[in-house]
């Protein structure tokens, strides 16, 4: 017998200014590839059944797009006679049962179980003599109500596999959690041996916890936090014993470099150090971040950011990130002291003996807030 679980793979994310071909944000796009590899997985390798583990959706309201995605890949699951269990998750979950559920929409589909009204359901499949007995914590509207249910799950002892699908961050021994709205917790007191699997979603990297218990991790990467991380899902295969073989998907490169230390570092310095930090990387369609700790603010605002994105060009998307050191007081007098750029323009303007120089001011100010405007976006 053969599973596959996976979790988190968030259809209609989007982030980032880059669009496609078709003005469609670029990363949507890519979360909808990876979801589409993981289904092509299953379709070639056949897996008597697949879990997810949650978070199908990143948001209560999906696009007419991640809705349209997510039901041709579930019907190509129906298609090919490979049943799947989907429990909600923190993001796809509305806090106000008005709203309605976004999954009610796919309950018609033969094969494919969906887990959404805040308690638990214990749902059995047999294949080839063998009985699963899948028991499924969806999200629910409080920390009450989910420990409730939590504490409801007994192991099927007529079932010869019992399996956990559980949503959540795992507590007591390491805290496995997102920092995220509406996030459940799981004590890890909870994950017991009674159960031969413990599915789980929510924590986007892939986690071996005990020998029984596994985040499957998200298949793509959705934070820099995750940019080292290999991304994919987890194959569940049972012959003498139970064993699991991560697989990993194909994903678009993402960088987040090691910081820089800038303390008492020359403009030229850090300059040099950067490009030789960027030449050590592709950036072709990469996600690229750039660390600059402990830089003074005057130097910062020396650097030349046009050099820095050349060498980053061609990239999917580059962003520095700074711990800024304020400048130092220059003890001028206080009539000397610098004010704002706006400010500083308009002064110096003042004291010329020149022509138009309304126009030349608008046109002075524009030019000013948009290269402001372009060392905060950088």
């Amino acid at each position: 017998m053969k599973l596959l679980h996976l979790a988190d793979t968030h259809l209609g994310y989007t982030t980032y200014r880059k669009l496609s071909d078709d003005g469609i944000n670029q990363r949507e796009l890519d979360l909808y590839t990876t979801f589409t590899q993981c289904i092509d997985y299953a379709i070639q390798h056949k897996p008597d059944l697949i879990l997810h583990a949650g978070d199908l959706f990143d948001s209560v309201r999906p696009t007419n797009r991640a809705i349209t995605v997510a039901m041709e890949q579930l019907i190509r699951l129906e298609k090919a006679h490979i049943p799947c269990i989907i429990i909600s998750g923190n993001h796809e979950t509305p806090r106000l049962k008005e709203t309605g559920h976004i999954f009610s929409i796919f309950d018609h589909l033969p094969n494919i179980t969906l887990v959404y009204k805040n308690h638990y359901e214990c749902h059995h499949y047999t294949f080839q003599d063998t009985t699963l007995a899948i028991h499924a914590l969806p999200q629910c509207n409080s920390k009450e109500e989910y420990e409730h249910e939590l504490s409801q799950i007994q192991p099927d002892t007529h079932a010869d596999y019992n399996i956990l699908l559980a949503h959540g961050a795992v507590t007591d021994i390491k805290e496995f959690r997102m920092n995220e709205f509406n996030e459940l917790m799981i004590p890890i007191k909870k994950l017991t041996s009674q159960y031969d699997y413990i599915a789980l979603g929510h924590y986007h990297k892939y986690v071996p916890l005990t020998n029984n218990t596994y985040y499957a991790g998200s298949p793509e990467r959705l934070s820099f936090s995750e940019a080292p991380d290999t991304k994919g899902f987890i194959e569940i295969t049972t012959k003498k014993k139970l064993t699991t073989q991560f697989i990993s998907t194909t994903t678009r490169p993402m960088h987040d470099l090691p910081p820089i230390d800038c303390t008492n570092c020359s403009l030229e310095t850090i300059q040099n150090t950067i490009k030789k930090q960027l030449q050590t990387i592709n950036p072709q369609e990469s996600i690229i971040r750039l660390n600059l700790h402990h830089i003074p603010t005057h130097i910062y605002r020396a650097l030349d950011f046009p050099a820095i994105r050349r060498h980053a060009q061609n990239s999917l998307h580059f962003e520095i990130k700074t711990s800024l050191i304020q400048t130092p007081n220059l003890n001028l007098p206080q009539k000397q002291q610098l004010q704002s750029l706006a400010h500083e323009f308009r002064h110096y303007l003042n004291q010329q003996n020149i022509q138009n120089k309304k126009i030349i001011e608008k046109l002075g100010i524009e030019y000013l807030t948009k290269c402001e405007t372009n060392l905060e976006i950088i």
